[in-house]
């Protein structure tokens, strides 16, 4: 059973890796550069599949926290603190990428107006939030229960983000382009973020396995 999750994990992995490279390697040469944007515009084939990992991560943890209050199991206190700590890493690599974009765009690598910007920042402070109260309980119990109600709250955040521009007007973040986009734009905006998720998945399968591990070595100390 152990050789076979070890398979299965090296395969998803060995995939994602690739994906990521090919969706990069797309986003870089392939599609045809916005006029507008310039070559800024490539930013977007990697800070949007981020950005969508980012956001549905919290959703997993908040679920997660949410069957752990219920059914007070650890495995959905490491499954819900594994895809935290994901978006976590992915929000530190949306906030720059956007930056980025941003002093090309904008002129400056922050728009205090933004509520794009505004709303995601919000949310990777609740993820700072929720490992530093971690780190602060020792009690495993209480410190899992804090993480699912910290983990609940930043869902609540992560839904407010991607309603952002939709729901504040004006607002200066680009809108959905997802029903307009060019074939080429298309095609490798949908490689990115299945690279991406595929990612996403690899690293929480491989983190929650670390996880469990250091838990029972934790307990046999």
């Amino acid at each position: 059973m152990a050789a076979k999750r070890s398979v299965f994990l090296d395969a998803l992995s060995l995939l994602a890796l690739l994906g990521v490279v090919g969706a990069n390697f797309l986003g870089l040469y392939y599609p045809d550069v916005i006029t507008q944007q310039g070559v800024a515009h490539r930013i977007f084939y990697l800070h949007v599949p981020l950005a969508w990992v980012a956001l549905y991560a919290p959703l997993l943890a908040a679920l997660s926290g949410i069957l752990y209050l219920v059914r007070r199991r650890a495995v959905f206190d490491i499954i819900s603190l594994s895809a935290t700590r994901i978006s976590l890493v992915f929000s530190i690599t949306v906030v720059i990428s956007g930056a980025l974009w941003a002093r090309v765009e904008w002129g400056t690598y922050w728009n205090p107006l933004d509520s794009r910007l505004n709303s995601f920042l919000v949310l990777f402070l609740i993820l700072v939030g929720y490992f530093l109260l971690r780190g602060m309980i020792d009690a495993e119990e209480r410190r899992a229960t804090v993480g699912a109600l910290i983990a609940i709250f930043s869902a609540l955040a992560s839904v407010l983000t991607w309603f952002a521009i939709r729901l504040v007007e004006p607002d200066t973040h680009p809108q959905s382009v997802l029903g307009s986009m060019a074939p080429d734009i298309r095609f490798t905006f949908w490689m990115g973020v299945l690279a991406y998720h595929l990612f996403f998945f690899a690293l929480l399968y491989r983190l929650y396995l670390h996880e469990i591990i250091t838990r029972k070595l934790r307990s046999d100390l």
